[in-house]
């Protein structure tokens, strides 16, 4: 007998706190833009290394009366890229398989997204009040959250941004020391900056004391932004990339996400290829794969014309060379078969705080990888690229049948793509789907979760094995609406929830 049952409620997330706080909005009769708007909040306490009020992203958003769209909320470089003296500062990050180095610092600031996605969604889309939507992340601001696993491993790998300073010292270390697993965060400020944001205007953060602070202090230590920057930013409301896989119809952000275009592209060079599962072939092709693609997230341009080929109805902007590393993502879905995934980022974080806040501005400006011709080569007033991909399949009716995402930087468009594939092509549960080994290669390096089969003398790189799922590979937590099942990858301490009628 078919299953008549109908969803309720559905939320896969990278935290247990943002889970729970999307679960009770939504119990509690809000929509999924209030549950939204409420675990945004929340993971600015929960999730800070990857999410803040100095942060931006991209929300992939489906309405039955709207269809599907993408919001664009990513950070936007500032107006003026010649200052006298920009005011760097080389961090060397050691991420155990290899060394790499980011700038933090006034310079390295772009002009945040965060805050005008929660008040777009708010004016647009919530059904809650917005000071009932902000007591959630109050209360945990004020009463305090526990580090986990994966929040210590991050502390560990961004020590040395997070002790720079007095005010992250207090936030995140105990006796000069990065905190553990277990030991308690505390903001304080957060609490309050949020109950001044649900009472002032609207745009009281991009035109009011937030954005004087952060201006003020750029000007007066060597970065970029100015207060017209703050001002003059707009949440896009973009059209969705939407291009066939089998049955199904996939949407993911257009530029400036490199990540949708990736994905498409390493989807199209594994489908309908048959081959045992784990395989030498298997693990062949997913190489090949990478070696096709891979090279196109290094090259807008390239991509670009490459995507034409293939998708004439892929659109360009003019953007900045620049993409991000710490991301966060989470997935949900009401009863009015309203949807969303949102994928956020700080980037490392820049290593300065908005006074009055506790919340870390991004340091978007300081990925080296991107840029070439300097650090002061971004282009002006552009938004910048990313590899985030919130991405959402829609059945050949045009209803959003799963919402899936990741952190994980340049691993981003792959990890989802392995997932789809184990899904769709090997039609695994969605669970086995999520968690059947990884593969992903760099230029230098293969990087392999133990479950494939493969002859070394056939690889000219290093290859490193890992005997157990690892976080490096991203966290591709997802809601299958069609089984009605909700699956948080436990390689990012994944948390979800299905609740049907």
């Amino acid at each position: 007998m078919k299953d008549q049952s109908k969803i309720k409620y559905a939320i896969a997330a990278g935290h247990h706190l943002t889970a729970k706080t999307a679960e009770e909005i939504l119990a509690a009769g809000g929509n999924a833009f209030d549950a939204c708007v409420a675990t945004y909040l929340v993971s600015f306490v929960a999730e800070p290394l990857m999410a803040s009020a100095g942060a931006g992203g991209f929300a992939n958003m489906y309405t039955p009366d709207k269809g599907n769209f993408i919001l664009d909320f990513f950070c936007q470089t500032p107006s003026n890229n010649s200052i006298s003296q920009p005011n760097y500062k080389e961090i060397l990050l050691d991420f155990g398989e290899s060394q790499e180095t980011f700038f933090v610092g006034p310079a390295s600031m772009a002009v945040p997204g965060a805050m005008a996605l929660v008040q777009y969604l708010v004016e647009h889309y919530c059904s809650i009040p917005l000071r009932e939507l902000v007591i959630p992340a109050q209360t945990l601001a004020k009463n305090g959250v526990a580090f986990t696993d994966f929040q210590a491993y991050d502390l560990q790998l961004l020590n040395a941004i997070l002790t720079d300073n007095e005010e992250g010292r207090a936030l995140f270390a105990i006796d000069g020391q990065v905190k553990k697993k277990g030991d308690i965060l505390l903001m304080p400020q957060y609490a309050d900056f949020l109950e001044s944001y649900a009472r002032e205007k609207p745009d009281w953060f991009y035109r009011g004391e937030p954005a004087l602070s952060v201006t003020d202090y750029a000007r007066e230590h060597g970065g970029y932004i100015r207060y017209e920057d703050f001002r003059n930013y707009q949440v896009i409301r973009r059209e969705a990339f939407l291009f066939p896989y089998g049955d199904q119809y996939i949407s993911v952000p257009p530029l400036p996400s490199l990540g949708g275009g990736l994905l498409a592209l390493f989807l199209r060079e594994t489908a309908e290829i048959k081959y045992e599962v784990g395989s030498k072939e298997h693990f062949t092709i997913l190489r090949n794969a990478y070696h096709n693609s891979f090279p196109y997230g290094k090259d807008v341009a390239s991509l670009v014309a490459e995507m034409h080929l293939h998708y004439p109805n892929y659109t360009s902007i003019d953007s900045a060379d620049i993409s991000t590393s710490g991301t966060s993502h989470f997935n949900i879905c009401d009863d009015k078969g309203n949807a969303i995934a949102l994928s956020t980022s700080i980037g490392e974080g820049c290593t300065y705080f908005i006074p009055g806040t506790n919340m870390q501005m991004n340091n978007m400006l300081g990925e080296t990888a991107l840029l070439p011709d300097g650090l002061d080569s971004w282009k002006q007033n552009a938004r910048l690229n990313s590899m985030m991909c919130p991405t959402i399949v829609f059945d050949q009716a045009r209803a959003p049948s799963v919402l899936i995402g990741t952190g994980g930087a340049t691993r981003i468009p792959f990890s989802i793509s392995q997932t789809l594939m184990n899904y769709y092509e090997h039609k695994m549960p969605l669970y086995e789907a999520i968690h059947f080994p990884r593969i992903y290669e760099s230029e230098n390096q293969i990087y392999l979760e133990k479950g494939y089969d493969y002859n070394t003398a056939d690889i000219d790189k290093t290859i490193r094995v890992w005997e157990e799922l690892d976080m490096v590979f991203g966290g591709t937590h997802s809601i299958d609406l069609v089984n009605k099942q909700a699956v948080g990858d436990r390689r990012r301490e994944g948390v979800a929830k299905i609740v049907v009628k």
